[in-house]
């Protein structure tokens, strides 16, 4: 059962999704949280509440993500820091169109039901957050000579 466990830590997939899992209730209560600051009584202040629990929880993600799934991988100055957070914006924000396009395109070109195209959305944008942010956001210029000398 150990052994199993350990395995299982070892999957860098795994601790990112078992981290984008944590980013849900996150991204809910800070959208509770903006909501109830702003008020909800327009739709222009769903739209900034909306935003701001996103990046809430885009920059909890991406902070857990750098600590516990590329731990290995942590910047050692401020500057690597913002580098990579900026990565990760972009790589979150580029998911967060995939998803909205598998989606939509799903729901109104396809006429499938929003809940069902919702959630194939969210999978397909899984894989496509996890290898952006494994290649794009985490991957050291360093650990990518390493890899090329080794394929090499």
């Amino acid at each position: 059962m150990g052994t199993l466990i350990l395995k299982l830590y070892r999957n860098r997939a795994l601790r990112f999704a078992i981290i984008g899992g944590i980013g849900i209730p996150v991204n809910m209560l800070a959208l509770a949280l903006f909501q109830y600051l702003l008020g909800n009584d327009a739709t222009w202040k769903y739209l900034i509440a909306n935003a701001a629990a996103f990046e809430v929880g885009t920059i909890i993600n991406f902070v857990l993500n750098q600590l516990f799934t590329y731990g290995d991988q942590k910047p050692t100055t401020l500057k690597g820091w913002i580098i990579k957070g900026f990565k990760a914006q972009i790589a979150n924000l580029s998911a967060f169109l995939v998803a909205y396009i598998i989606s939509s395109g799903l729901h109104l070109l396809l006429h499938l039901n929003e809940y069902i195209a919702n959630p194939i959305s969210l999978v397909l944008n899984f894989i496509y957050k996890y290898l952006v942010s494994d290649k794009f956001v985490f991957r050291t210029t360093k650990q990518k000579l390493e890899v090329e000398e080794v394929a090499s």
